[in-house]
């Protein structure tokens, strides 16, 4: 199971221990693995700051929603890369197939259809670009 976080961030420069990344103010979707303590891990995400462990420990943003899927972490984080504007190497160091585990997106609406559409393979259908 993965789940996905949803968060309002503003620019920024956010320095983990061994990189420094740029965001633009906007909403962000992180995406997570968790499996039968899934709603802790939410838990701990929606509340900040949370103590710094995993690259979105370090983002000073605030959580706005958060969701569980069916698909594997990997498997999710692919699929949104093909459609969705990502912070490179942001939460994807143990995941070589993805270039990223955090991805901006326009709005809460935008992101859901996207979730649908990668959900049913429907690959054209989920763009957030």
């Amino acid at each position: 199971m993965s789940y996905l976080v949803l968060f309002r961030c503003p620019s920024s420069v956010v320095e983990t221990k061994a990189r420094r990344f740029y965001l633009d103010e906007g909403l962000y979707a992180y995406v997570g693995s968790c499996g039968v303590s899934c709603h802790r891990r939410i838990a701990r995400h929606l509340r900040r700051p949370a103590r710094r462990h995993w690259h979105v420990d370090y983002l000073p943003c605030e959580a706005v929603a958060a969701f569980v899927t069916r698909l594997r972490e990997p498997d999710l984080a692919v699929r949104l890369s093909a459609c969705a504007e990502y912070v490179k190497g942001f939460g994807s160091t143990d995941d070589r197939r993805a270039p990223s585990h955090l991805f901006k997106v326009e709005s809460l609406a935008q992101l859901l259809d996207a979730i649908s559409a990668v959900l049913h393979d429907k690959p054209g259908q989920a763009e957030l670009r």
